[in-house]
């Protein structure tokens, strides 16, 4: 079975996006409480850390991630599909 590289790219670019978005919002609402949930998730002290976010950092983030994850997803659902169809 073969998997459209390019959908599953664009859907997990996408789905950076929304994420991204999720976390600069809760940074921008709640900079302590979401760095200290963060050195939880990571099991790190990220108290010392500031969190400050601009609108050229947003926006810088929310491009590089969206579209990274988009490439890695789609070379992913390349390789997939390159290595799906040889026989073993």
């Amino acid at each position: 079975m073969r998997m459209d590289a390019r959908a599953f790219g664009i859907a997990a670019g996408l789905t950076a996006a929304v994420l991204f978005i999720i976390c600069a919002t809760a940074v921008a609402i709640a900079p302590g409480s979401t760095t200290s949930v963060a050195g939880f998730l990571i099991h790190m002290d990220l108290s010392g850390m500031s969190r400050s976010i601009s609108w050229g950092s947003f926006a810088g983030g929310l491009i590089v991630w969206s579209v990274g994850t988009g490439l890695t997803f789609g070379l992913a659902g390349w390789l997939y599909n390159r290595f799906a169809g040889q026989p073993q």
